[in-house]
């Protein structure tokens, strides 16, 4: 049998008691238009359940790993070394693509040989839906935050370079680093202009719970300036202009809040005074403010919804696109 010369994806899925959706995810994959895709999945100590789903599972080229509840980071690692393919592509076991993803992000990859990471638009589904509205990868984006969905796709050579993803992240943001430790070698991001991911938001997962926990958030950002300082240093003058905006933003934004609030209460009332107290201290102002009324008084939340869409109006009040 002749062996085909074209390239092989290896799609590296982590699993941990996802039975319900991981049927859905190699879906989307039998349906890829890209014909050399290998799938590795790792069964991360799931339940019965899903490890019955997964004995289940049929697809034209696939290898099921165990392992014992090490973590999304040590678990990709461990499928990526099993690997078989050059260009690799995690997928968690709750997501799906769209049908031509893989063909496209391989396109990219092997047309420009500085691509390091080549990834898309994503829309959100399940417990809420619409447009991911991340901001269009930059550099300075990226050195403010992450804003590269850890489904992109990347050569096994780079991540055997970078020493694969740092299995110290258990909190989550082990991708935000891995991609910074890409940038540092001199690779580029590309980002396809399609929406061809599909992020399912739960109930409750591993993300809700970092962004929920100010000493993970906190202890995680510091740890990526740490192992990555001469990045950070390297592109100083953008990173603390980028930090200055967007705190400029933010003082800018609560002040808004805040008039806002005022004007809501018709002046200095009993009611206005204690929501400004409630407000005033707080970093997230809109945020957290919201779920504390919520959680306090009801019925104020309900008189006070149209506050969930000042967020995303926050930059139009004070003129930023």
């Amino acid at each position: 049998m002749k062996k085909s010369t074209q390239p092989l994806v290896s799609v590296i899925m982590p699993c941990l008691n996802d039975g319900a959706y991981i049927e859905e995810a190699v879906s989307s994959l039998r349906e890829q238009t890209w014909p050399q895709v290998e799938l590795v999945i790792i069964d991360d100590g799931s339940d019965e359940e899903t490890a019955q789903v997964i004995r289940q599972l049929s697809f034209p080229r696939i290898r099921v790993l165990h392992t014992d509840h090490i973590g999304p980071a040590a678990a990709r690692n461990r499928g990526i070394r099993e690997a078989q393919g050059t260009y690799i592509l995690p997928l968690d076991a709750d997501d799906v693509i769209e049908k031509t993803y893989i063909e496209q992000a391989l396109a990219v990859m092997l047309s420009h040989s500085d691509a390091g990471v080549v990834y898309c638009h994503a829309d959100l589904f399940g417990e809420k839906t619409g447009a991911w509205e991340l901001p269009d990868y930059s550099l300075k984006a990226e050195l403010l935050d992450n804003v590269i969905f850890v489904t992109a796709l990347f050569r096994k050579a780079d991540w055997e370079t970078v020493g694969g993803f740092c299995e110290d992240f258990r909190a989550g943001m082990e991708d935000y680093d891995f991609w910074l430790s890409l940038l540092e070698t001199g690779k580029n991001v590309y980002q396809l202009p399609e929406t061809l991911f599909h992020y399912r938001i739960k109930p409750a997962s591993r993300t809700t719970r970092f962004q929920r926990s100010y000493a993970d958030v906190q202890e995680t950002y510091v740890r990526l300036y740490r192992r990555h300082r001469a990045f950070f240093q390297k592109h100083s003058d953008l990173y603390c202009m980028e930090l200055r905006r967007n705190l400029i933003d933010q003082l800018m934004i609560n002040k808004k809040l805040k008039e806002e609030l005022e004007d809501l209460g018709g002046g200095h009332t009993a009611e206005s005074s204690e929501i400004l107290t409630m407000a005033a201290d707080l970093s997230d102002p809109l945020i957290r403010y919201i779920a504390s009324i919520r959680l306090m008084k009801p019925k104020l939340a309900r008189k006070l919804e149209f506050l969930l869409a000042l967020k995303d109006r926050g930059k139009k009040l004070i003129g930023r696109k």
